[in-house]
């Protein structure tokens, strides 16, 4: 509680896709809310159709589902990363233990936090608080059903639900004026989220 003072933890969702909540750790604000208001937690979603589609079939969730942390939670495609790898003499020095690729929340997590250090640095003003909700309020949920909303201080809402939180990080609308609402009654007809 005190690191939030001055930073944002960003801790990853367990990979176990079966998982309807949140493991423990993931979910320490479920336990102690006052260590909710900077902090997120990370899911493990492949984005693999256009960039912001709202066709669900292009979002695979490959860990757990937000559960109880939805009003914190953001998802990063981290599928298959390629990992910076040294070769030297035929010998891979460096390689992800599931072979070219790595996946998982430990892939994801990275991207979320780097997310926040790159806004502390464009924003050196906005407290940890104001990072966090930054980035939920600018997160792209428009392939899936909300089931509530968050209302910022500037009123712009932004739709979560249990399974995928707010939603995709999208660190290019983070770094802009957000200044409109991402809340719908919308409900996912087939394979297409409409309002």
């Amino acid at each position: 509680n005190n690191f939030q003072s001055h930073g944002v933890i960003v801790y990853a969702l367990t990979n176990t896709t079966s998982f309807e909540n949140a493991d423990i750790q993931a979910g320490l604000p479920v336990i102690f809310p006052e260590l909710a208001e900077a902090w997120i937690t990370v899911g493990n979603t492949e984005q693999t159709g256009a960039l912001n589609s709202t066709t669900a079939s292009d979002y695979s969730r490959k860990g757990a589902q937000c559960g109880d942390t939805k009003e914190y939670c953001l998802q990063a495609d981290g599928f298959e990363i390629t990992g910076p790898a040294l070769n030297l003499g035929g010998v891979d020095l460096f390689a992800p233990a599931d072979g070219p690729h790595g996946s998982g929340t430990s892939f994801a997590t990275p991207q979320v936090a780097g997310a926040v250090a790159i806004l502390a640095e464009a924003f050196p003003n906005h407290t940890p608080e104001q990072l966090v909700d930054r980035l939920l309020a600018s997160a792209f949920n428009g392939y899936f059903t909300h089931e509530g909303a968050t209302t910022f201080v500037n009123g712009v809402e932004h739709g979560y639900n249990s399974e995928f939180g707010h939603g995709m990080v999208d660190l290019s609308v983070a770094l802009s004026p957000i200044t409109t609402s991402a809340f719908s009654r919308s409900i996912l007809l087939g394979d297409s989220a409409v309002s």
